[in-house]
């Protein structure tokens, strides 16, 4: 199996059954993690995995794709009865999510073992 590289855009690691979703850049028009996330996570919904944590720790711009995204990732897990929590969420997402009024919908936490716990 070929080694996981720490230096891609999105890293998935499997913990006590949750999904956990590292994410490195920008979540805007164009950008690789952006591409990237909506990849690996129809992915994971295709495999019937729906429980997520998104670690946005290294995510500091989000525009409205990215809010598109993330409202996408969302209803997918929802609908798979699972759910899309969000982990170490920055300033600034957390502002343009909040302007768009999507914020409340997310559950958000700023310990990994806490948000892997909720589910």
């Amino acid at each position: 199996m070929p080694e996981v590289s720490e230096a891609k855009a999105v890293v998935v690691r499997p913990i006590r059954g949750v999904q956990v979703v590292k994410i490195r850049g920008k979540l805007v028009l164009g950008s690789e993690p952006l591409a990237e996330l909506r990849e690996r996570l129809g992915e994971l919904a295709s495999h019937g995995e729906y429980r997520w944590v998104l670690d946005l720790q290294e995510v500091a711009m989000l525009d409205s794709s990215g809010v598109g995204v993330l409202a996408q990732l969302m209803t997918t897990s929802r609908n798979g009865h699972g759910a899309c929590k969000l982990l170490h969420l920055q300033k600034f997402p957390m502002q343009v999510l909040k302007m768009v009024g999507l914020l409340s919908l997310f559950e958000l936490y700023d310990d990994m073992d806490k948000a892997v716990a909720s589910f």
